[in-house]
Formats: structure tokens, sequence, C-alpha cells
């Protein structure tokens, strides 16, 4: 009698076992099909080495490169006594294990060139200029980027001239077509970053001089760079409100961007203003997670922007305001590139952003690898 029932619960036991099995199957199936209904969306992280106490974006890359598709390596200026040449920050060897290191990861790597971090604004905007206004000296200058493109193996490029002459505005769309003209023809992405233009006076005041229309037509990709809603130059507020963010989609909808070329640009850093100095600081969510902590400060929620914030008053009685982007805020963006069925995100820089946004968006979009 007692091994018939020590059968009978055996029986019992393992069939409960096999349908909670089966149970267990059929909602895993449920969640691969649900994922693989979604689009696949570009997460492209902007990558840097360290910057003070800031740490570099390698660690990020190495703890989420499933939730990467690619990086776009901050490591090129233009040379402002060589025009059409570059100046680079790092050397060929570290160029070589980063860039072979991500393509071990199936993540595709853009190098990144701009004309920023001079001894002035002004003379950002005549290094650009003195390449895009001489016919001769675009086409070494396209000619060099070829080559290095090909000689590192770089899947594309990311052209970040955030400071042009107005002049300049046909010459720099004219350079986009005649670099996507040579490049394409080496199976080679061009994407270019572009100030955030919402075509009103909430528009970025670099953003009239680029020519979203045809840029858009002429590039890969454009990495509408929707963040500094308010910055140094304004009063304290969101990086990039929902309703501002979703003002700039819109309006490159209008110039006749494709939204399967759109990039939104996602910030993973806040800015702490000293109110009581005038001043403002450029930092990362860890940063301020530490000054809020050290200060005892409440992070509130502006249901207006879609963005957290905190107040703290500092040891010197400065009064501190602090807005930054977290997990929740990067759930509205993600929102919007769903809504207008956008490429992806950009995320400026690897390496600064709230940890949890790497959850965020493994629940919100399904990354192209």
């Amino acid at each position: 009698m007692a091994k018939n029932c020590n059968r009978s619960f055996t029986i019992i036991f393992l069939s409960m076992i096999f349908m909670l099995m089966s149970s267990c199957g059929q909602s895993q199936g449920k969640v691969e099909i649900q994922g693989t209904n979604k689009t696949p969306r570009e997460v492209l992280g902007f990558y840097t080495e360290q910057e003070g106490t800031y740490p570099g974006s390698q660690p990020t890359v190495d703890r989420q490169f499933f939730n990467l598709s690619i990086i776009a390596p901050f490591w090129y200026k233009l040379d402002d006594k060589r025009p059409g040449s570059l100046i680079e920050s790092v050397t060929a060897e570290h160029k070589r294990k980063v860039i072979q290191s991500a393509h071990e990861k199936h993540i595709k790597v853009y190098m990144v060139v701009h004309n920023l971090f001079y001894e002035t604004v002004e003379k950002g905007k005549q290094v650009a200029s003195n390449v895009l206004d001489n016919d001769n000296i675009r086409d070494v200058f396209i000619q060099n980027l070829r080559n290095e493109i090909n000689q590192f193996n770089y899947d594309g490029i990311n052209i970040d001239m955030e400071n042009l002459y107005m002049t300049d505005r046909d010459s720099f769309s004219q350079l986009i077509r005649e670099l996507s003209d040579v490049l394409n023809l080496d199976g080679k992405a061009v994407t270019v970053s572009v100030p955030a233009n919402t075509g009103d006076s909430r528009a970025n005041p670099w953003s009239p001089w680029f020519d979203y229309e045809k840029i858009g037509q002429y590039s890969d990709g454009l990495m509408i760079m929707t963040y500094d809603e308010h910055n140094p130059r304004t009063k304290p507020g969101s990086s990039a409100s929902v309703d501002w963010t979703e003002a700039t989609i819109q309006y490159a909808l209008k110039q006749g961007v494709p939204p399967s070329k759109i990039l939104l640009g996602i910030a993973g850093y806040g800015w702490d203003w000293d109110t009581t100095a005038g001043e403002a600081k450029y930092s990362s969510y860890e940063e301020l997670m530490a000054q809020k902590t050290k200060y005892n400060a409440k992070v509130l929620w502006d249901s207006r922007s879609q963005t957290p914030h905190f107040s703290y008053l500092d040891e010197e009685q400065h009064s501190h305001q602090v807005w930054f982007e977290n997990s929740d805020s990067l759930r509205y963006k993600l929102d919007l590139v769903e809504k207008y069925n956008l490429r992806g995100i950009g995320i400026w820089r690897l390496g600064l952003e709230d940890p949890k946004y790497w959850t965020t968006i493994q629940e919100k979009i399904k990354v192209k690898k």
C-alpha cells in the first residue's frame, strides 16, 4: 500500500512538473514572439576616453555590448594648422584595440570628426570654413577620411561640425553629398550630428546653419542632438522636455527627413546650476546622485517636461538646481522613437548615464545588431 501511495504521489508530482514546464515554455514563447514583432532600433553610443573624474566609455561597452548597435569614438578634430587634415587624440594602437574589441562584440564603429575645443568658438567656425569653402581642400579632406576609415576598418563616420558660419550652410550640405558618394561605394555609412531645431524660438541657436532637408537626403542618418534645451546659457530647466523633443522630431519630418534616418539624441548627463553664482556644471548621473545623498535632497518629478530634478543648499549657502535624465525620463523618449518609427537613439555619452538606462532600453525597444 505504501509503495502504491508513493508511486501515485510520484506520478502526480511529475505531472505537475511537466505542466509547469510546459506553461513556462509557452509564456517564454510569447515573450519571444512579442520581441520579434518589434522593429529593430539602432542604439548608438558616443565613446570617449576618461574625462577628469568621469570614467571612459569602455567599461560600459564591455558590460552593455548586447544593448549597443554602434559606438562612435570621439577621437578626431579638424586640424587648425593644416586644412583638410585631422588631429587625433589617441594612438593607432589604441584605435585598433577598441575597434577590434567592438567588432568581436558585433558592434559597428563610426569615427567622429568635430570642430570643437579650440581656444575660441570663433576659431572652430573658421577651421570648418577653411575646409568647406575650398573645393581642393574639401577633396583632400574626404580622401583623408576615406583612408582613415579603410585603414582602421571603421564601419562609417559621424560628422559633428556643430558651429558654422551661416555662409557655409550650403557648402556643408555639399560636403555631406560628396562624402556620401565616396564612402557609400566602400559600403561605409555617413551620419551627421545636427543641433535640435523646432522651427521656432525654442530652436538651438546653432541650428539655422544646417539644412535638414539636404543633409537628410544626402546622408545615411541624422543624429539630432535633442539635449541641452536648458544649458549654462539659459535658466535652469530640463535637458530635454518631452514636448520639445517631440517638436524637434516633427520639424525634421516636415523638412522631409525620413524617420528611418533619424537617431534621437539622448543625454546621459545632467546640469547642476549654482543659481547664487550664476554658473552651471556638466555632471554625470553618478555625481549628481552623490550630491543628492550628501545634501539629503529629494528628487522630484516634473510632469510637464517628464524629467527629474532636485534642489539643495551647499556649504557656502549657495542655492543649486539640478536637472538630469534617468531611466524614467528615458521611457518617454523611447515612446517617441516607437511612435514615429525612428531609426533609433544616440547617447551622449557612454559612462555618464543612469545604469538603469540599459534595463529600460531592453524593456522598450529591440536593439538592432
